[in-house]
């Protein structure tokens, strides 16, 4: 599964924090998620739509959609598909699954933590895979860009800034520090 985007996770007591908002990427386009209970509300960018959730080891976790033939990544809304066709992705236990084919509402995904800015206050976590060749090549995340929010954050931030990121697109964030505990992509 090819996770194309970052997720704010607020560090809490529980084991694995707390879910506050998804950001996606799909054809040069970032897209804005909150699931269900998120205190985040629109900022810079109009948050697009709600997570859809699934319960799954005794926690509730996002699902995602993909196009069949495409890049394109973005939470899930529970709606049908433009063109009819896709793939939902939902949480599964280890790596995931292969979809059965372009139209697959049950393909399961593993998160790898490629690469995870960390601030003080909460974990920027990034899931991607890069595939090869002409026909099926994606750009690098530090060259993804929002084709549409300006010159307020430019090309890569997604990655070498999430936290200002998150800080942009959203407000009542909370407490959302800016210094980083570790980042790879900014040292």
């Amino acid at each position: 599964m090819t996770w194309r985007g970052r997720w704010r996770v607020r560090k809490d007591d529980s084991a694995y924090g707390r879910l506050e908002a998804v950001v996606t990427l799909a054809h040069d386009n970032f897209y804005s998620y909150t699931p269900p209970g998120s205190p985040f509300t629109d900022g810079q960018e109009n948050i697009d739509a709600s997570v859809v959730m699934q319960g799954f080891d005794s926690d509730d976790h996002p699902t995602s959609f993909q196009e069949a033939r495409g890049h394109g990544a973005c939470a899930w809304d529970g709606a049908e598909f433009p063109g009819g066709d896709g793939i939902v992705y939902r949480p599964s236990r280890g790596e995931g699954s292969v979809p059965a084919g372009g139209n697959d509402r049950a393909a399961t995904y593993g998160l790898v933590d490629l690469t995870c800015a960390e601030s003080t206050s909460g974990t920027l976590g990034l899931g991607l895979a890069l595939a090869g060749g002409t026909d099926n090549a994606a750009h690098a995340p530090w060259a993804w860009d929002d084709g549409n929010d300006g010159s307020a954050l430019q090309a890569g931030v997604i990655v070498t800034d999430p936290a200002l990121l998150v800080s942009t697109y959203f407000d009542n964030t909370g407490e959302l520090d800016l210094t980083y505990l570790r980042n790879p992509f900014r040292s």
